[in-house]
């Protein structure tokens, strides 16, 4: 820690996935961080924050400064057998740095890699759960003895993180749950915030009989079921239109999804946009009479938070976190994850009432308010870094 006169500030090093350039962000974890980060360095018991941001692309620069308190750094990461390695070329380089900042806590922004990293270089460690990465592993693994080896190294590694870390911040009840029993240090929850740009969209206005789906095309997030629940819906509604936003790590499953579309007659009312910047993500929640997720898994989806936060209603699957964030008929709809027929009738419902939507809408808006002000999660995230620090 440093002190200046009376005042003893806390000296933080966050390791995290954060956006590459300001303003493009990529996947929730980013989403969050972005937002996370000045929320911290606007308290005044944070003195320095640096940001460890590992990647294996390509960095503009390799430091950048946001602020008077805040400086990111971007580190070439270890490409392979990072799990099997428990990431040693990446931990040494996070030790280099640990020994010339001396920070007082280190905070993790997941319970995988950079978990593991960050348990390895300080004792005084926190961890923030983004997903049950060793559940998530488990669902997508195949029958490959390779895929079965990788699986039992995550969970490997998920565990000694939880064992390792001084404190473990779950974002929901859900993964709180899941974790019961594998966190050794203290356990406690703090939901992740959203950005103050989403909640300046609210409230929302009248729109087009328009849906939205944000987040990364991948089998988890069930694209599938979902566009098969919109072809039933465009039935009723022959003038609705869906955007899928975001990311297409896997161009085969991509393709598989786009030929789905084709062969259930949805080419002229779905639109695959692929990555956009943050104010074009706004822009379609604000277009957007609802937010549409079918996922078999979640545990708290940022792109959800964010809707609610920018006054519009949801439509989702009834998985992990999310009965936390959507109330059934407060502020969208709740349906089993392999109902597609409930599915798309609650879409029918939203895209016929334009009323029902905005109610809902302005419901969802109050309750973002109160779980999801960056303020509000800034302090109780530095009340912890507090007590990690001894002060």
């Amino acid at each position: 820690m440093t002190q200046r006169g009376a005042h003893v500030g806390l000296n933080v090093v966050m390791i995290a996935t954060y956006p590459l350039e300001p303003g493009r962000i990529v996947g929730g974890i980013e989403s969050v961080t972005s937002t996370l980060v000045p929320a911290l360095a606007a308290r005044d018991e944070i003195d320095t924050l640096t940001v460890l941001r590992f990647h294996n692309g390509e960095a503009p620069v390799h430091t950048r400064r946001e602020g008077p308190k805040v400086e990111i750094r971007y580190l070439r990461g270890q490409s392979r057998l990072g799990v099997a390695t428990g990431s040693y070329l990446d931990v040494r380089q996070a030790r280099k740095i640990i020994a010339e900042l001396a920070p007082d806590v280190v905070h993790a922004q997941e319970i995988g890699v950079r978990g593991d990293i960050a348990t390895q270089i300080s004792r005084n460690t926190i961890v923030t759960v983004h997903g049950l990465v060793h559940l998530e592993t488990k669902l997508q693994a195949r029958a490959s003895i390779k895929e079965r080896v990788r699986y039992y190294l995550v969970e490997a590694m998920v565990r000694r993180v939880l064992r390792r870390a001084k404190v473990v911040i779950s974002i929901s009840d859900y993964d709180a749950k899941a974790l019961t029993g594998l966190v050794r240090g203290e356990h406690i929850s703090i939901p992740n915030p959203t950005a103050p740009e989403f909640f300046a969209l609210a409230p929302s206005a009248e729109t087009e009989p328009r849906l939205l789906f944000a987040g990364v095309l991948s089998p988890r997030k069930n694209p599938e079921g979902l566009l098969t629940a919109f072809a039933l819906a465009v039935q009723q509604v022959p003038k609705a239109r869906l955007i899928m936003v975001g990311p297409q790590p896997d161009p085969g499953y991509a393709r598989t999804i786009r030929e789905h579309a084709t062969a259930l007659g949805l080419d002229e009312h779905i639109e695959f946009t692929g990555m956009v910047d943050n104010d074009r993500l706004r822009e379609e929640i604000a277009a957007a009479r609802a937010v549409v997720l079918f996922s078999q898994e979640e545990t708290s989806p940022t792109i959800l938070a964010q809707a609610m936060a920018a006054g519009n209603p949801v439509i989702s699957s009834r998985v992990g976190g999310i009965p936390e964030m959507v109330t059934e008929g407060e502020n969208g709809y709740l349906v089993a994850p392999d109902d597609v027929t409930a599915f798309a009738a609650r879409m029918v419902e939203l895209l016929e009432n334009q009323e029902l939507a905005l109610d809902l809408g302005r419901r969802g808006h109050a309750k973002a308010l109160e779980k999801f002000e960056p303020d509000a999660v800034a302090r109780r995230t530095v009340e912890t870094y507090l007590r990690v620090a001894g002060m």
